[in-house]
């Protein structure tokens, strides 16, 4: 009953809620749809954003494969099953490590309290969240459980396989996300306080017996030691070869050294990471992708139980059932309280087992305590309870109901209405990029101002066999392409009008005939994004205000310039637009440079302000150009405050790699003069 709760909790509306698909998720399907279409391709690890372990993509390539063997498409909904799988199956994990941790101290544990772990983290809201999200948190809290369980089936049974198993686990945890590299420490942890146990507490310790109990158990550290050492072994040899990539993501969040300046102390992280757990103090992570923003990560019903699980664990600190979940806690913590932005819910993910463990531990403390359990053996405190109140045992299933409902109607009412995820998922590029995809192959099509390589945008039209492909993408703030002549058919322009103010105000100058085809609104009714509609045998109506028709080479032709000179002072910004005629595609990438000159006494001209960039910003550079085209490529001039006033010369050219120019003769290519005030 708690697998299938815990299954629905994590499957219901997997195909709505989360909305959108988030660039991280994006990445990590793009990166699975190559797994699953390249045969060439399989990596160690993933090199882009910055550095991401692959076990994540490799098992999205797999439910992307089962997925099209029913007809469904790859993307967020095949991801987010994945997800969905690996939190269902970390319940079922944590309720084997609460077995093996019963078997640990049956004398303070009865058989409920594996039910009340699992249940517990079946029915958190934080576990349930990133549950539904495809990226590669939600396999920590399965590998903790999975490690921890094994790592205590090997000590009980002596299985070399578990042992190994156990060893299997903590390096797949590498494989898997930089939060689980802290895994093997928690396990490490959890063998020293059992070693430590086992000698301090058995008064036999020299018995024939127990000795060979003792060599069998550190046999068994190493041969989980070794099983992950020999799978760590290719990811090693490729992180001495790729230094960078081992650090970049780590040294990026890292609140220690040069970086520490910037963010919370230790102190403040650590009291962070406390509160998260408090459900009275709105201190939980601010950020909605992640939370309901300010909200903790334990509702009240069941952040009751953990604290009294905690309190428990602490009075019983002697006894390694609890002293390892309190030391797998501390240190499945640690990746957050050791980076920026405390309390970051999904890098101490991890830790959500240990804490469905100490809040199993409460809830059974209250089962046992009042005289409902049943299975705990040499019961030292039954002739403490109250006479007639052990129906008083059952506050812990309501405590578990309780918590449920909350956790439901927290993650599917409240933070499901939250405004914010339109943004915080990326559900505008999304349904752009669906759009897009879907469009006729012949449809002429732009989009501004994001770039064709989003991967949010490049998921879309890259997964669909029927795809129209990309768009031509560019930065409408910087540049703007259109057909120089009558375009012989109907030309559309993606807008998003939330970051690009420019394209909206130009539009109607170059298209007078423009129609709006469609809009794009938020959760609040305020306008993401529109389509123009250029028709089709409509003529362009803005032409420069000093014409020219220049050749400059490579197929490119200056047809004129604006500049912005009606209100020109030192210290102002200079506003310089090129008009470029492309004859025949460029074969380079060229550099566009702008030159403010003025005239030295002795005749010799020198640079007192100017631009070099690619056009418009790098959003579309000369190479991607094509025949037809007439290009709109502004550049701003910050002017220096002390410049005198005077006239001066406008110099452009262009020049690549090699520094090669054009005009390939080197001349200088004189626009005009600009006069300041």
């Amino acid at each position: 009953m708690v697998i299938v709760i815990a299954a629905i909790f994590r499957l219901w509306w997997i195909d709505s809620l989360p909305p959108g698909f988030h660039l991280d998720e994006s990445f990590e399907g793009l990166e699975a749809w190559r797994i699953l279409t390249d045969p060439a391709y399989r990596p160690l690890f993933l090199t882009g954003n910055f550095g991401v372990p692959p076990v994540n993509a490799y098992a999205n390539a797999l439910m992307f494969s089962l997925f099209s063997l029913f007809g469904r498409e790859a993307g967020p909904t095949a991801m987010r099953t994945t997800a969905a799988l690996f939190g269902t199956l970390g319940v079922a994990a944590t309720w084997a490590a609460a077995t093996e941790l019963r078997r640990l101290d049956a004398a303070r544990l009865t058989a409920a309290f594996p039910l009340f772990a699992a249940a517990l983290l079946a029915t958190m809201r934080w576990h349930i969240h990133f549950s539904r999200m495809g990226i590669e948190p939600i396999l920590v809290t399965l590998e903790v459980a999975t490690a921890l369980w094994l790592l205590l089936r090997g000590r009980r049974t002596g299985s070399k396989l578990a042992w190994a198993g156990c060893g299997v686990v903590l390096a797949l945890g590498i494989y898997t996300y930089q939060a689980a590299w802290l895994l093997p420490l928690a396990i490490a942890a959890a063998w020293l306080i059992l070693w430590w146990q086992d000698g301090a507490l058995s008064p036999a310790a020299q018995a024939h017996a127990e000795k060979r109990r003792g060599w069998r158990f550190v046999r068994g550290g190493a041969i989980a030691a070794m099983t992950a050492g020999v799978l760590l072994l290719p990811l090693a040899i490729f992180f001495f070869e790729h230094p960078a990539l081992f650090i970049l993501r780590p040294a990026q969040i890292v609140t220690t050294g040069a970086a520490a300046a910037t963010h919370q102390s230790l102190s403040e992280s650590a009291l962070a990471y406390l509160l998260m757990f408090v459900p009275l103090v709105q201190a939980g992570d601010l950020d909605p992708r992640r939370n309901i923003p300010g909200v903790a990560a334990l509702n009240l019903w069941q952040a009751i139980p953990f604290w009294l699980g905690v309190g428990v664990a602490l009075w019983r600190i002697r006894r390694p059932a609890t002293s390892i979940l309190l030391a797998a806690l501390v240190v499945m913590l640690l990746p957050g309280v050791l980076s920026e932005y405390a309390p970051h819910y999904h890098r101490v993910l991890g830790a959500a087992a240990p804490v469905a463990l100490l809040g199993g531990i409460g809830l059974d403390w209250i089962w046992r305590w009042w005289g409902a359990g049943r299975g705990a053996r040499n019961d030292e405190t039954a002739s403490l309870r109250p006479a007639g109140l052990a129906w008083l045992g059952w506050l812990s299933v309501l405590l578990l109901v309780a918590g449920a409902v909350v956790s439901a109607r927290d993650y599917f009412v409240r933070w499901a209405a939250l405004p914010d995820l339109f943004y915080a998922f990326d559900v505008g590029l999304w349904t752009i990029g669906q759009e897009i995809a879907s469009q006729p192959a012949d449809e002429v099509l732009y989009l501004t101002p994001r770039s064709a390589e989003h991967p949010t945008l490049a998921f879309a039209w890259t997964t669909r066999p029927e795809s129209h492909g990309p768009p031509v993408t560019f930065d409408g703030r910087h540049i703007f392409p259109l057909t120089a002549a009558s375009n012989p058919r109907p030309e559309h322009y993606v807008v998003i009008e939330d970051e690009d103010f420019r394209t909206r105000l130009l539009l109607p100058e170059l298209f007078p005939t423009a129609v709006i085809a469609d809009e794009l609104r938020d959760r609040e009714g305020d306008l993401y994004a529109r389509t123009y509609t250029r028709p089709a045998a409509s003529l362009p109506q803005r032409a420069p205000s000093v014409p020219t028709s220049l050749e400059i080479g490579d197929g490119i032709r200056l047809a004129g310039y604006d500049a912005q000179t009606a209100t020109l002072a030192s210290g102002k910004m200079l506003y310089v637009q090129l008009y470029w005629d492309v004859l025949t595609p460029p074969t380079q990438q060229w550099t566009v440079f702008i030159h403010l000159l003025a005239e030295e006494t002795a005749g010799n001209a020198i640079q007192v302000a100017g631009v070099d960039s690619l056009p418009g910003a790098g959003s579309l550079p000369a190479a991607r150009w094509q025949p037809g085209w007439r290009i709109l490529d502004e550049y701003q001039i910050p002017l220096p405050a002390d410049l005198p006033a005077g006239d001066y010369a406008l110099e452009i050219g262009l020049y690549n790699e090699q520094n090669q120019r054009l005009p390939a003769d080197g001349s200088a290519l004189w626009i005009g003069e600009v006069s300041l005030d």
